[in-house]
């Protein structure tokens, strides 16, 4: 029995495939900025909009298949089919983005998400209800997970790596080839034949055309709804008077300190921090280390945390650099509460004063500066 494809139908679902892998790339890059809550955010969000979008490619490609029998989806298979790419892809992603991506974890969660993906697949083709008899060509079976696990080993890889804009939507477009890929192998390797009895189907079950509106409003809404999230988002703070120092200084946005060079950046003397509806200022001497959240930090005095509404970007502009360093991107130290430099595994960690004896991540790219200023 032949398998046709119409070719428009063919082309939105690797447009799908692109929009995915793009918001689910710059979602996933924001893991390696951000710490806490924020974090499982960005992963769910990461991990929905992949997955979500190469669930999305798989029905629009399914729906390009030109089967010459009436064909209806079980309902309950193609939600599990969903529910299977989105928490692989989660499960990837967190593997991938806990301490250094080595070699080995890259494979290991490249295989678990690869793995996932092709099960997600064979489980929608499942959910295919129609009079038909589905035979499978075990080596191009094999071809097509092959294909899934280096397509997901290349987007994990892709999701950690400090792309810019243009070098991301480059990266979107290979990932989302290589999903297709995927998807049409698979198919490829189907065959099928007219079934010797007709079987009716008592299970709920959705048309192809009820099934298109799903697919399409789901894939929309993921992408629309994770492009908002992705996008900057720099607000204007201003900086209270006390925190340069002087009772005659004026008030100035963070947006304008470039246009006033000799104002905040070189007069910052003490910080800025929230603690219970409380503004206090922290003399630069007290602070033991800062941690990015969001657009936002915490700092860490040694006994306690406070919230500060700087950036840690804003914050490395308008402290010593002498003295305050930018370990890693989510977190600057002050080296004179510096106790020991430790590796474990393969993270550089820097331990620090205070009650906890907290320790801090450092960058593998970070770790040379790092050891210059310690002295070693």
């Amino acid at each position: 029995m032949a398998v046709t494809y119409d070719p428009l139908l063919v082309t939105l679902s690797v447009v799908i495939a692109i929009l995915g892998s793009y918001t689910g790339l710059r979602l996933a890059q924001r893991l390696l900025s951000e710490s806490g809550p924020v974090r499982k955010v960005f992963l769910s969000g990461a991990a929905v909009t992949i997955g979500g979008g190469i669930w999305s490619m798989h029905f629009v490609g399914m729906l390009a298949a030109r089967i010459p029998v009436p064909i209806n989806y079980d309902v309950l298979l193609t939600l599990i089919s969903a529910l299977v790419a989105i928490l692989v892809t989660g499960l990837g992603l967190f593997i991938a983005s806990f301490g250094t991506l080595t070699p080995r974890k890259l494979a290991a969660a490249g295989v678990l998400m690869g793995l996932g993906i092709s099960t997600m697949h064979y489980v929608g083709m499942a959910a295919v209800r129609a009079n038909v008899v589905m035979d499978y060509a075990g080596i191009l079976v094999a071809l097509s997970v092959l294909i899934g696990i280096c397509a997901s080993a290349l987007a994990l890889w892709l999701a950690f790596s400090r792309l810019g804009p243009r070098q991301t939507a480059a990266a979107a477009v290979v990932m989302a080839l290589a999903i297709s890929g995927m998807h049409y192998m698979a198919m490829a390797a189907m065959s099928l034949s007219p079934a010797t009895a007709i079987v009716d189907y008592a299970a709920p079950a959705l048309s192809p055309y009820l099934l298109a509106v799903v697919v399409a409003v789901a894939a929309f809404l993921i992408f629309g709804f994770t492009l908002l999230i992705a996008l900057p988002d720099r607000p204007r703070v201003s900086v209270d008077q006390a925190v340069v120092g002087r009772e005659d200084a004026p008030t100035i946005a963070v947006d304008d300190v470039s246009k006033h060079p000799d104002s905040i950046v070189s007069q910052l003397t003490r910080l800025p921090v929230q603690k219970n509806k409380a503004t206090l200022f922290l003399d630069l001497e007290e602070v033991v280390s800062i941690q990015a959240e969001a657009h936002y930090t915490r700092v860490y005095d040694g006994t306690e945390t406070y919230f500060c509404s700087l950036s840690v970007s804003e914050l490395e502009e308008k402290l010593d650099r002498a003295v305050f360093l930018r370990v890693h991107r989510s977190h600057i130290v002050n080296l004179h509460h510096a106790k020991s430099l430790e590796r474990r595994n393969d993270q550089a960690l820097i331990r620090l004063d205070g009650a906890a004896a907290p320790s801090v991540p450092v960058s593998r790219r970070n770790v040379s500066r790092l050891r210059t200023a310690l002295g070693l």
